[in-house]
């Protein structure tokens, strides 16, 4: 009741229909990445793998199933708001249902959440709970994100460019696939990863710079000695002994 007081119903509304934006941009990734064409990159890593012709490494995946992982994340914070403006059992009911394999136990969730909420954006929310396609998915979100077609290169750098709304992890397979896939980044993107809180995002910020620019590598690996993370340390380390720095 407190939250409520202090943000109010519209509020709250306007967090819920964020999530959705959110929601948006995630399955614009999903969509723009998934089955990347070999033809769209050049000089693959030897880590790349084809197979029927597509890009299907286990970074590609990998990115993959980190945004799924937001997706999830995303719905469970709609729930968790809805939770401020309708009883609460109702709302516990409909995720519970919603949750289940189970194609009935679906059924009755969205209908319980149908006839519980009330929000402008509840059409929206129940077309993404019915398990469709994320094409489908994101056409239902058309009211709320404008979605334009991107190569996948420019999805990808659109996403790093959203990098305060990913977890480290998607942020971390952002830029591992990066590097499979030998797409630039923005100096920006890459020096803000560079500085990230989390080791293993600094980790994949360094393994994308080796591949992008070995020469500015070069020169940002003395300041990068004192890492407090000892894997990112160690591997600090051992680029200045692969290239000589004194």
């Amino acid at each position: 009741e407190g939250v409520l007081e202090r943000v109010g119903r519209s509020g709250v509304e306007i967090l819920i229909e964020q999530e959705l934006m959110f929601l948006g941009q995630v399955y614009a990734g999903i969509v723009d990445l998934s089955g990347v064409d070999m033809t769209s990159t050049t000089a693959l890593s030897p880590i790349v793998e084809a197979v029927n012709g597509k890009l299907t490494t286990d970074y590609t995946q990998m990115l993959l199933r980190a945004l799924q992982l937001l997706e999830l994340d995303a719905i469970e914070r709609c729930f968790l708001l809805m939770k401020f403006l309708y009883p609460l059992g109702a709302i516990q009911a409909a995720a519970f249902n919603i949750k289940s394999e189970s194609r009935s136990n679906l059924a009755r969730g969205l209908e319980i959440l149908d006839n519980t909420v009330d929000i402008s954006c509840k059409r929206s929310l129940i077309d993404i709970l019915e398990q469709h396609s994320y094409e489908e998915k994101l056409s239902s979100l058309s009211e709320i994100v404008v979605y334009k077609l991107m190569a996948p290169s420019e999805r990808l750098r659109h996403l790093l460019d959203l990098r305060h709304f990913l977890s480290d992890w998607a942020l971390a397979c952002c830029l591992q696939m990066a590097r499979a896939a030998r797409w630039g980044l923005t100096a920006e993107q890459t020096l803000v990863c560079l500085r990230h809180p989390t080791g293993f995002v600094r980790e994949a910020a360094l393994a994308y710079l080796r591949m992008a620019s070995q020469r500015a590598l070069v020169e940002l690996l003395p300041n990068l000695r004192s890492d407090p993370d000892p894997l990112v340390a160690a591997q600090v380390e051992q680029m200045i002994v692969e290239f000589g720095i004194g």
